[in-house]
C-alpha cells in the first residue's frame, strides 16, 4: 500500500469512527498526540486520545470531510460537523500518519459557534 493510500485510509477511518461513535476503529499510534480548541492542553497516548474521542463524538450529529491535501505523511483536511444543537461548524484538521497509524492530530474550529442554537 502506498504512503498516500495509507494516509487516506487512516483519515477515512477517523471520520468513520467519529460518525459511528467507535473510537476503537481509528488507527492510532501508541504515541499519538492530539490538540484542539476544546482541550486545555494536548493529550497523548492511544488510550487518552480514544477516551477523548469517545467522550466528544456523541455530541456531533455528523462530521464530513470536505477537502483533503496530502503531502507525504502529512495531511490537511477541511471539514464540516454538525452539533446536536443543529449548528454546523467548518474547521480544519492536520494529521501526521506513518505506517497507516495517526501519530499527530491537530483540530481547529471556532468554538463560539458551539454555544449558539440552531438558526
Amino acid at each position: 500500500m502506498s504512503e498516500r493510500s495509507e494516509v487516506e485510509r487512516a483519515i477515512r477511518q477517523y471520520f468513520e469512527g467519529i460518525n459511528t461513535r467507535d473510537a476503537s476503529m481509528i488507527p492510532l499510534a501508541d504515541e499519538v498526540e492530539m490538540s484542539g480548541p476544546m482541550m486545555p492542553q494536548p493529550i497523548s497516548g492511544v488510550a487518552d486520545v480514544r477516551q477523548y474521542i469517545d467522550e466528544t463524538a456523541p455530541f456531533m450529529a455528523r462530521m464530513e470531510c470536505k477537502t483533503t491535501i496530502i503531502e507525504g505523511e502529512n495531511a490537511a483536511v477541511t471539514l464540516e460537523f454538525e452539533g446536536l444543537n443543529g449548528v454546523v461548524i467548518e474547521g480544519a484538521e492536520f494529521y501526521r500518519v506513518r505506517n497507516g497509524l495517526i501519530r499527530h492530530l491537530q483540530v481547529f474550529f471556532d468554538t463560539r459557534l458551539l454555544f449558539k442554537g440552531a438558526n
